[in-house]
């Protein structure tokens, strides 16, 4: 019974990260959901802290973890001083990084890692089932968030996406270790919401980790036949999605043609020198804007007038928000993540983080509420894993 209602809290606590996916109906309420996601697990952290007495296994991401949430006051301190932003407008912005906590918490819920992979599969497929749901329904929008009709295609940025992108490689994993055909169904599927959505380096990001699997995964089946299977999946989807690459061939170009000028090295120049006001914030960071402020105005006017997006320019972004400390915790989770030795079934995990470091140049996802919970569930299962081979290796 409890094990059930741990695994109803995660699912409860993940659904609080997406906000519920912004729904347009929930209005002004999907920020309440989210800060309401990061106070549940702050409450029950202290709970189970309080009145637990469970032995948990060591937390190899602690470090790292720690860094992170402590690099929040001082860039609290900057807001408030250089931005005249007060402490609890910065408090209530940065809500998305206190679920980092959630990493904490998962040692004391101690769902198994079968059961999260079962979750991980459902929300990538609720993902691509809202996915089409608001493609096929567009010019209405259903959720609040960034859609753009562009490229060929309609690109919606839907929250969670971490989840399809893990289930992806699940996939992955899955057909080319057993060749069962419903894998491979579920890999073209996945595949299709990143042609859809439009991103060259997401897309080819993604193809070049299917064909880094293939070759390098030493329990692939039939090298040879897997190659060819996909180069002839691939193809179709060519095909399928023909008009869509063909924007994005257009596209690639004519961001090329543009050399230093293309908008987002420009961005990257901007934000990384013209936009502080302190010297010391190059440390500490500038802070998390709140809605309604000056420092919010300004980065509207900035986004308005010249095209200059946070979220543009990846874990640079969240440097300028949040500083050196948060660039070392960040950089570290990757780097263990991709050391530490950790059960064969898993594999997937550090395709994934590839995918992850590949992506930190342009997206901001270890600032971005849904993506820290993955991350968070991630390190869990890590840790997990690296219990059991300690384990295993100690009763051999």
């Amino acid at each position: 019974m409890i094990k059930r209602i741990n695994i109803l809290i995660v699912v409860f606590i993940i659904l609080c990260s997406t906000s519920f996916y912004k729904l347009t109906v929930l209005g002004p309420a999907e920020k309440v959901i989210e800060l309401a996601g990061a106070g549940i697990i702050l409450a029950l952290l202290i709970l189970h802290i309080v009145y637990g007495n469970q032995k948990s296994i060591k937390q190899n991401f602690l470090a790292p973890v720690a860094i992170i949430l402590a690099s929040l006051p001082f860039s609290m301190l900057m807001a408030k001083f250089c931005r005249d932003q007060t402490f609890i407008q910065s408090m209530f912005a940065q809500r998305a990084i206190y679920y980092y906590i959630f990493y904490l918490l998962l040692h004391y819920l101690k769902v198994r890692p079968k059961d999260l992979e079962r979750i991980f599969i459902v929300l990538g497929l609720l993902h691509v089932a809202l996915y089409f749901i608001q493609y096929f329904l567009y010019p209405k929008i259903i959720f609040n968030v960034f859609i753009l009709h562009g490229r060929g295609t309609v690109r919606v940025y839907l929250g969670g996406a971490g989840y399809l992108v893990i289930s992806y490689f699940m996939s992955i994993q899955a057909y080319f270790r057993t060749n069962k055909t419903k894998y491979l169904v579920l890999i073209l599927l996945f595949f299709s919401i990143f042609i859809l959505l439009g991103g060259r380096q997401t897309l080819a990001i993604m193809t070049f980790l299917l064909i880094l699997f293939v070759i390098v995964d030493k329990k692939v089946k039939s090298k040879v036949f897997n190659g060819i299977l996909i180069m002839a999946a691939v193809v179709t989807a060519f095909f399928m999605f023909q008009g869509i690459i063909e924007q994005l061939i257009l596209q690639s170009l004519h961001d090329k043609s543009q050399g230093e000028d293309y908008i987002r090295i420009l961005a990257y120049k901007y934000f990384l020198s013209d936009f502080y006001k302190c010297p010391l914030a190059y440390i500490t960071g500038n802070g998390t804007a709140a809605n309604h402020t000056a420092y919010s105005r300004e980065l509207g006017r900035l986004a308005a007038t010249r095209g200059y997006y946070l979220s543009d320019i990846g874990l640079a972004g969240n440097y300028v928000a949040y500083g050196v400390l948060f660039l070392i915790g960040v950089l570290t989770i990757c780097i263990k993540a991709l050391r530490i030795k950790i059960e064969k079934q898993y594999d997937y995990f550090k395709y994934m983080f590839i995918s992850i470091v590949l992506a930190l140049p342009i997206g901001r996802a270890f600032a971005v509420a849904d993506f820290i919970c993955f991350i968070s569930l991630a390190m869990y299962i890590f840790d997990v894993s690296i219990n059991r081979l300690k384990t295993s290796a100690l009763t051999n």
